[in-house]
């Protein structure tokens, strides 16, 4: 079994009623933009720390 994809490369292929959909280029899964929030983002006051 193949590992699941992390969708690191995608596309924005639409946005409807102002939800974001996104294309991941490596298994063409088609996603919304809450889908992909999981994805760790830095915070700059955790930086400045």
């Amino acid at each position: 079994m193949e590992p699941a994809c992390k969708h690191p490369r995608t596309e924005v292929i639409a946005r409807r009623d102002g939800v974001d959909y996104f294309r991941c280029l490596d298994c063409r899964q088609i996603l919304e933009a809450e889908d992909l929030e999981s994805v760790p983002a830095y915070d700059d006051e955790e930086q400045s720390s």
